[in-house]
């Protein structure tokens, strides 16, 4: 059997200990592996993503990188976004019932957070 081992975003050298410290603080990913040019990043369940200082082009919307969070962590979680200064799109819910909002991380990376009402199947 195969698994999703990780996903990589890029970040310029001036952003990559910004990005990083961002996802550590916000998420509360556990730094697992480092080099000068890349680190990775993980969630302790599994879910990891490596930061590379490469520069160019950060990931655009509609590609994005989505993080779970509980529904009733979703506003809370909106709010800490918003306190980072980064660019943080309205939340939305959907007929599903479903809470997403989009914001681009400090490289400018396209992310999302989702509270789903019923967990996508393993």
């Amino acid at each position: 059997m195969f698994t999703l081992e990780h996903v990589a975003i890029t970040t310029t050298g001036e952003k990559f200990a910004e990005t990083i410290a961002f996802y550590r603080n916000v998420f509360g990913l556990k730094l697992v592996r480092e080099t000068p040019d890349f680190v990775f990043l993980s969630d302790g369940q599994g879910g990891r993503i490596e930061v590379q200082a490469y520069g160019e082009p950060a990931l655009p919307h509609p590609s994005h990188l989505a993080f779970g969070v509980p529904l009733d962590q979703f506003d809370a979680l909106v709010e800490t976004l918003r306190a980072t200064g980064v660019r943080v799109d309205e939340p939305r819910t959907m007929s599903s019932g479903d809470r997403l909002c989009y914001f681009d991380d400090p490289a400018g990376n396209r992310a999302q957070i989702v509270a789903r009402v019923a967990p996508l199947p393993l």
